[in-house]
């Protein structure tokens, strides 16, 4: 199907595109690499008179290493964060699961801010950039703001984004020197589909005792979810008595449902599965001291 007519705006600046979205309203929308937005708009699911190209603007595809965290701009692209040294060496858990997006083409156009934005459930980034301790930054109408990532996704294709209000920045803190993050995801139909389920999760220990533990979860619940509640695993041995109740607590918050990728059932079962193996992994990981 072709995409009916519309005109594509093409601001200069962060000022310029916010106004330009606040002039048109529910008939613009901002695009970025455009790869999700595109292919609705040709299913005519979606369709915007006005769209507000933010390729145009200047400085929103670079990777910065600031010494307390790195800073993605919005417009960089999946394939620059996949290969890129800084966040290879910084957040491998990361760098791996921006290459299980999709496909190479998909990954050298669509963008870290759009994918987030798009507010999908199933997708790859999240988890990770959750047990980091991501923030995002937005700039609209009340100026610039931070948005923990926990707090930006309110439902299924929803965020807190406010109209005429763009995200332009996603900001890492530093890793401690005692942390290691791994991210692992299940797909029940190809390599290149939304995982039946996808775990991060973040470690640290002292003397092989828990220290802190992170973990968080895409495909089970509609939004990607930051496990809460696991400061009871603190200053414990990851033994199986704690992984189990480490296991519970994530079955207790999240929701699958059942679709062509997994009954509710198979999902919940792959989410103890693989947060099993996310921790073992992260035990291995850090050695003993």
């Amino acid at each position: 199907m072709t995409i009916r007519s519309f005109e594509l705006l093409q601001p200069h600046s962060l000022p310029e595109a916010v106004e330009l979205l606040q002039k048109h309203g529910d008939d613009a929308r901002a695009i970025g690499g455009g790869t999700t937005l595109v292919i609705l708009m040709k299913q005519r699911s979606l369709y915007y008179p006005y769209l507000v190209d933010l390729q145009t603007i200047p400085g929103l595809n670079e990777i910065k290493n600031d010494g307390g965290g790195v800073t993605i701009g919005a417009l960089t692209t999946h394939r620059t964060i996949e290969l890129s040294p800084v966040i290879r060496q910084s957040f491998p858990a990361l760098a791996e699961a921006f290459s299980h997006i999709g496909n190479v083409r998909v990954r050298q156009t669509a963008s870290i801010g759009g994918n987030l934005a798009h507010a999908d459930y199933r997708l790859d980034p999240p988890p990770p950039l959750l047990v980091l301790g991501a923030q995002v930054l937005a700039f609209g109408p009340k100026g610039a703001r931070t948005i923990a990532l926990k707090d930006f996704f309110r439902g299924l294709y929803e965020n807190v984004l406010d109209p005429g209000e763009i995200l332009t920045e996603v900001k890492i803190p530093a890793m401690p020197a005692d942390g290691k993050a791994v991210y692992l995801r299940y797909s029940t139909l190809s390599a290149n589909d939304w995982p039946c389920v996808n775990v991060a999760a973040f470690l640290r220990k002292e003397n092989n005792r828990c220290k802190e533990l992170r973990l968080a979860l895409g495909g089970v619940a509609v939004t990607p979810l930051l496990v809460s509640g696991l400061e009871f695993a603190d200053d414990q041995t990851l033994d199986a008595g704690v992984i189990e109740k480490i296991l519970n607590a994530v079955d207790e918050q999240i929701s699958p449902s059942s679709d062509l990728r997994g009954s509710e059932w198979y999902k919940r079962q792959m989410a103890r599965l693989f947060t099993t193996k996310a921790i073992a992994q992260l035990n291995q990981m850090i050695p003993a001291s």
